[in-house]
């Protein structure tokens, strides 16, 4: 499967719990997305945003409505084909016990210049001083901090450049500064790649392509974010809460 990264949400549904608990988590969500663009979904705890995530990698199932990769449903594609051709960065980080070099390339297709460059391009600099590419990491990398963590995961959807990356709040952990340096990198490495991002800080996505807005799992704003601040809506409430 060639993924070239166009895609199509078409009334999308997800209900979490029973008929008397039920929780609506998305409400008919239709977005497109072209490829090569950087996008952002934002909104307040609880608006749909990590559902919609899961549902384009087919980790939680839709209700109804369906979503389309370069025109193909994907509920139509094998999920190790879908997966393969996707890369998403979670949350919470998680590393296997082994390596460096096998946490950044577990298949091992790269050399050692272009792991290093990606881990330098991540901000890890200073976390490689005085260790090369076999530096063990145990389980989990429990000996190392959660922000080194999230980088090396980072790392590792970068070198991999999938042609879609869903990146789920996965700079929550690391401060500003890293953050926007990260950005910045991601700008550069992913270029020709769309990018779809959580948002945790609204300062950080405020160049991106266009900012998708969700409230109780319905969109309530999609555009540009000069369009958006222009329309002073919630996303100009998130923006300004998020400077004071």
């Amino acid at each position: 499967m060639e993924v070239n990264g166009l895609i199509n949400a078409d009334g999308v549904t997800k209900i979490y719990g029973s008929d008397k608990n039920k929780v609506i988590a998305l409400n008919k969500v239709s977005m497109n997305v072209e490829k090569s663009e950087m996008i952002a979904i934002t909104g307040e705890s609880g608006s749909g945003k990590s559902t919609l995530c899961l549902c384009m990698f087919r980790i939680l199932e839709a209700e109804s409505g369906n979503i389309f990769i370069d025109d193909i449903d994907i509920s139509n594609i094998g999920l190790e084909t879908l997966r393969k051709n996707l890369t998403i960065i979670p949350q919470e980080p998680t590393l296997i016990e082994g390596t460096l070099r096998e946490n950044v390339d577990p298949e091992e297709i790269f050399n050692d210049e272009k792991i290093l460059g990606v881990l330098k391009g991540v901000g890890l600099d200073d976390f490689m001083i005085g260790k090369n590419l076999d530096y063990k990491i145990e389980n989990n990398g429990n000996n190392i901090s959660i922000g080194e963590k999230q980088l090396i995961c980072i790392a590792r959807a970068l070198i991999k450049k999938s042609k879609i990356i869903l990146m789920d709040e996965a700079t929550a952990n690391i401060d500003y500064k890293t953050e926007n340096f990260l950005q910045n990198s991601i700008n550069k490495e992913l270029k020709g790649c769309t990018v779809i991002t959580i948002a945790h800080r609204i300062k950080t996505i405020i160049n991106y392509d266009k900012i998708l807005v969700l409230n109780n799992g319905e969109i309530v704003e999609y555009d540009s974010p000069k369009n958006l601040l222009d329309k002073k809506g919630l996303f100009y409430q998130l923006y300004k809460e998020s400077v004071v």
